[in-house]
């Protein structure tokens, strides 16, 4: 979770990872806590689809370092762990272990000194019998890493080409057209699992994003990114429902000549609202048909044209239908020095 990043513990987190062979996931949150690249990361773990429930089920340990575990915006009314599975909960703040599942060892500690002291107590255990059982799961878990991933890529594949364009290729493109060194503030909302597949945190800083469920943060967060980093190149991903609760914000990134770039994802929708019913009627009702899709006034009708507000406001902005318009339009962005909106569309179609 997001407290490994605070307590600046990635390196010991991976090391750990990787002493033990064990698959990894990130919580929901703010930051990058293990690298995404790395063979052993799954991604994210949601508590919101069945999978991801029956994961935490069927597994017999499960350490959770520096996250709020099994924290979730629905309720789901009993206890998510399996009968077998044991629970290991580090984290630095009072009060977290134990909180919303029975837990067999919690554990207060920065997350950095805890790791380390795993790291230190594990290494003397290890005979070469268990060190050629951990290098077998090792083989196993960086397959199914990856067999995941390609599950995904697989996906999309039939809908790569599609007008409007898909989350996948808008994410695909601009992850491609970055430059190695960009930041990303995360407020793609209901594309979020979409976005974190293509774009590849390495360390604390690369990635951030809200750990809570608001939204309407993205502007003025993405602002606050280029502030803060006036070394690198700040590109803010955001819903076009949440920025048009700041789209105010534009006037203040032009005003004052802070040189991000706002990527919006337009697909004239409150979508995350009727993903979030969708998962309410299918997940928790157990509904086999969901009226998600339709739900009422979820929808923009009259379009927002957010590049031409950003132009109202003095930031230059371009809207774009096509995938092959988007890596021109970085380049452009990022070598006029000036804060700049990619107003992209793309499908929103659950």
């Amino acid at each position: 979770g997001d407290r490994v990043s605070e307590d600046h513990a990635n390196d010991l987190a991976v090391e750990l990872a990787e002493l033990m062979g064990y698959p990894v996931y990130q919580s929901r949150g703010a930051e990058v806590s293990f690298p995404t690249t790395h063979p052993q990361f799954f991604g994210n773990h949601t508590l919101r689809v069945t999978a991801g429930r029956e994961l935490l089920q069927e597994k017999d340990l499960i350490l959770a370092i520096g996250m709020d575990a099994m924290d979730e915006l629905f309720y789901w009314g009993d206890i998510i762990l399996g009968p077998a599975t044991k629970l290991v909960h580090i984290d630095p703040i009072p009060g977290r272990a134990g909180r919303s599942e029975p837990t067999d060892v919690g554990i207060v500690s920065h997350c950095g000194l805890a790791i380390e002291e795993l790291i230190r107590s594990i290494k003397p255990l290890l005979t070469p019998e268990l060190e050629n059982e951990i290098e077998g799961r090792k083989i196993e878990v960086v397959a199914a890493a990856a067999a995941k991933r390609k599950a995904f890529d697989d996906s999309v594949a039939a809908k790569w080409d599609n007008n409007p364009m898909i989350p996948a290729r808008m994410m695909s493109e601009l992850a491609k057209a970055m430059p190695a060194n960009a930041i990303v503030v995360d407020d793609s909302i209901s594309n979020r699992a979409t976005m974190r597949h293509y774009f590849q945190g390495q360390k604390r800083g690369d990635l951030r994003a809200f750990r809570g469920q608001s939204i309407g943060g993205g502007i003025g967060a993405t602002m606050g990114a280029q502030v803060a980093n006036p070394d690198r190149p700040v590109f803010g991903i955001i819903g076009d429902g949440s920025a048009m609760m700041t789209i105010q914000g534009l006037w203040t990134a032009a005003n004052d000549n802070i040189p991000c770039v706002f990527v919006i994802c337009n697909n004239g929708m409150y979508r995350v609202l009727k993903v979030n019913f969708d998962v309410y009627q299918r997940e928790i009702l157990q509904q086999k048909e969901s009226s998600g899709e339709n739900l009422p006034y979820s929808d923009f009708p009259t379009p927002f044209d957010v590049a031409g507000m950003a132009t109202s406001m003095g930031v230059h902005g371009e809207r774009i239908t096509d995938p092959a318009e988007i890596a021109p339009a970085v380049q452009r962005a990022l070598a006029s020095g000036k804060p700049a909106v990619l107003d992209i569309v793309i499908d929103g179609s659950l």
